[in-house]
């Protein structure tokens, strides 16, 4: 499985996966306004990026815009289930290594990693990357583990997720984070509108391509109610579910009975749960107490992270279990008693395995913050340091939120300079702190 022979023969692929990118472009503004602004100018010029993001059409509008603002690239993904071999195919057909592919093995997976690393000098000498972009942390925890040496050259990692933004708060915690970390994902632009709207939209894609299933009327228990819990929630109660929420913070289990939405806990759940989604980013979300425990024909769904919030584990390799697999993305397990419990996409993200993913807007929006990170590294350099964590400072989340709706242009209002000095803003912005979380 190289780069040669490994997606660039299938010539119909190749168009197929042109045509989707080209597609999903239409609803990516701020890529568009990104290439326009900067792609003569080449200010990646220099840069060796490894990324480890799922290859969806619209990575593959991002990977396409990175290699045209100039940089150097090397790709595999994070997750060995969900990226399109079209899109993979096509970003080949441009000369770009790319080690992904649908359905990866283990050994694949892993395998992919070590090529998405293996830049060279002209003297054919292994140099490694000198900017990292990470979903999950994924890439960035086996640096540390196999190649700590090469953080001596990496000027920064992005990191978009909520979980792996964790796990770098981990490592920092430990004293071995290595590296300059920007979380995109915290950027208000990124954890709103792909956290929160994006899964607000790709959530029923997932379900309705995994089980033909009516949602008006059914129990729904979201566990979590961060950004993801948050759009999960909406949707479900938008198609006229009742939705229920179990959390562990009193905080967002106050905003969720704000919301109009119970507040439940485990116990009560597994009794009158019809489709369980979790949404936690945590280990055994659902475990086998609860599994042994719930109502029969109960669907577990996972949104949050890997394929580990539901304890697949017990459920797969249970002797007692009778397994059916009914189609690719749905499987049934009949416990002793005759109860039925079904699983869909194995416990792995349900957007992402039986769905696309989020929509092209919502990730020109994260892809938008990646860019511009990108240049606020390489513009101010100085300002970072090594084994820390930082937000994107705020005046990148309001050029984000311009890049990306130009229909906003001439509909904003602007301030007076008396108004601005009143507030102490400038009047071309930013306009809210830094710690402003809207």
């Amino acid at each position: 499985m190289n780069k040669k022979d490994y997606w660039i023969k299938d010539i119909s692929l190749i168009a197929q996966g042109k045509i989707a990118v080209e597609q999903a472009l239409n609803d990516m503004p701020g890529l568009i306004q990104l290439w326009k602004k900067y792609a003569k100018k080449k200010p990646l010029q220099g840069l060796r990026i490894t990324g480890c993001v799922l290859v969806t059409y619209e990575t593959a509008a991002f990977i396409v815009l990175l290699k045209k603002l100039g940089a150097d690239l090397r790709w595999c993904s994070d997750n060995r289930f969900a990226s399109l071999d079209d899109a993979c195919a096509y970003i080949a057909s441009l000369n770009i290594p790319i080690f992904a592919r649908n359905r990866m093995t283990q050994k694949e997976y892993f395998w992919s990693f070590e090529q998405a690393i293996q830049f060279r000098d002209k003297q054919r000498k292994f140099i490694g990357p000198n900017f990292v972009i990470d979903d999950g942390c994924d890439i960035t925890r086996f640096l540390h583990k196999k190649y700590p040496k090469l953080y001596n050259n990496i000027l920064a990692t992005n990191e978009q997720t909520t979980c792996g933004v964790t796990f770098c708060y981990d490592l920092q915690k430990r004293g071995i984070l290595r590296t300059i970390v920007l979380n995109i994902n915290e950027s208000v632009t990124k954890t709103k509108f792909d956290n929160i709207y994006g899964s607000r939209e790709s959530l029923i894609e997932g379900l309705q391509n995994a089980i033909n299933f009516q949602l008006g009327g059914k129990n729904v228990i979201i566990f979590g109610f961060g950004e993801v819990g948050k759009g999960c929630a909406k949707v479900m109660n938008g198609v006229g579910a009742h939705v229920k929420i179990i959390e562990i913070d009193p905080v967002m289990a106050m905003q969720a009975l704000m919301e109009g939405f119970d507040v439940i806990s485990k116990k009560d759940a597994i009794k009158i749960g019809d489709i369980f989604i979790t949404a936690t980013g945590c280990n055994k979300t659902i475990d086998k107490v609860e599994m042994t425990n719930i109502k029969n024909g109960a669907i577990l769904a996972n949104m949050g992270h890997g394929n580990m919030e539901i304890n697949t584990q017990w459920l797969y390799n249970n002797t007692k279990l009778k397994k059916i697999k009914i189609n690719n993305y749905l499987d049934s397990f009949t416990f002793p008693n005759g109860k039925k419990l079904y699983l869909l996409v194995e416990g792995y993200l349900l957007n992402l395995r039986s769905g696309q993913g989020h929509p092209p807007r919502v990730m020109s929006i994260t892809f938008t913050n990646h860019v511009l990170g990108i240049l606020e590294i390489l513009k101010h350099s100085k300002k970072y340091k090594k084994g820390q964590i930082y937000r994107l400072p705020r005046t990148v989340d309001e050029e984000v939120a311009k890049l990306n709706f130009p229909e906003l242009h001439g509909k904003l209002t602007y301030l007076t300079k008396e108004q601005a000095d009143y507030l102490g803003v400038s009047i071309n912005g930013p306009f809210k702190r830094d710690d402003y979380r809207y």
